[in-house]
């Protein structure tokens, strides 16, 4: 079965994690402290999920999704995301991740941020703005409809 790999866990990724696993992929979760403190959530998750480090989650993922602030982009592994399609969900908010000039200029995008990080990878922008439920549980999809949007994310 087809993993998803998570660089980051709070909302974007939780969801996105119960939306994987309840279509039936397996979902390696990290974040920026250490994977015990993931450990509530992979109980809810189920045997699908386990928690590790982001390197590790990285080198695991089928796709790889990066869902940190912006502002935390320099703690995203560069190593096992070589020649790899990384999916950024990343929506800068200088009030919560600093001024970054070049956002703030519109030099850049929050991807292309990421991407000058990852030159030896292929960043693409999936999930734009807040678009998880924080009221609702988000409707299960099946594996195959997960793997066509992620496999569209490939390209």
């Amino acid at each position: 079965m087809a993993t998803l790999g998570l660089i980051g866990s709070g909302n974007s990724g939780t969801t996105l994690a119960r939306l994987a696993v309840d279509g039936g992929l397996d979902v390696v979760l990290s974040n920026s402290r250490a994977p015990q403190t993931l450990s509530d959530l992979v109980t809810q998750l189920g045997p699908r999920a386990r928690a590790s480090t982001p390197p590790q989650a990285a080198a695991a993922g089928d796709w790889v999704v990066v869902t940190i602030p912006v502002g935390s982009i320099e703690a995203v592994p560069r190593d096992p995301l070589v020649g790899r399609t990384v999916i950024d969900t990343g929506n800068y908010f200088a009030p919560c991740d600093g001024s970054i000039p070049e956002l703030e200029t519109r030099e850049l995008t929050d991807s292309e941020l990421l991407q000058r990080h990852l030159p030896e990878a292929h960043v693409v922008k999936a999930f734009k703005d807040d678009w998880y439920s924080r009221d609702q549980p988000a409707a299960p999809a099946s594996a195959a409809e997960i793997g066509v949007a992620l496999a569209a994310a490939r390209r």
